[in-house]
């Protein structure tokens, strides 16, 4: 079982947005990657089932709770398939081209608001031709701020590092 990361990248990387703009999510890293057990760098190219879900939610003030809130996006797919959408997420499937995983996507908010994403792990991955030897990737943000201080949880700590995004929809 190897373990990897994979960052994505949130752009442009601004806490606030207005409906009708697009942030784009980026995932473009090499398929030789470093195992986060052994350390090793390990190709792990000829996967045919590593994706994640995109889990859309916005904050009603009035109950003081996430909702599910995928219907309030338009997306592009510009790299990648999808595969499943739900009122809750998007589940995508990454492509693999010259050697890199590759996947972006366009948001386009349709209401304004607190919102939030959240990128799921990518478990149980495996290689067409090695469907025994499996790998998790972890897919969290890199070179992005994930605006934690909008979170209404917020605790001011610093630091973190996840698959969350979050903004505001003017």
């Amino acid at each position: 079982m190897y373990s990897f990361q994979l960052p994505v990248k949130a752009f442009p990387d601004k806490d606030t947005i207005e409906v009708g703009d697009t942030i784009w999510l980026e995932i473009n890293e090499p398929t030789l990657i470093r195992d986060g057990i052994s350390g090793e760098m390990i190709n792990f190219s000829g996967t045919s089932n590593l994706g994640s879900a995109i889990s859309f939610r916005y904050w009603d003030k009035l109950l003081s709770t996430w909702i599910e809130g995928a219907g309030r996006y338009e997306f592009i797919l510009y790299k990648g398939n999808e595969l499943k959408a739900t009122s809750l997420s998007i589940e995508y499937r990454f492509i693999e081209e010259g050697g890199q995983y590759r996947f972006k996507v366009g948001i386009i908010p349709k209401e304004k608001g607190l919102q939030r994403l959240l990128f799921s792990s990518s478990n149980n991955t495996f290689r067409e031709n090695d469907k025994c030897t499996k790998a998790s990737f972890t897919i969290n943000f890199k070179d992005t701020d994930q605006h934690y201080y909008l979170s209404p949880s917020y605790t001011g700590q610093t630091g973190l590092i996840g698959g969350d995004y979050y903004f505001y929809v003017k």
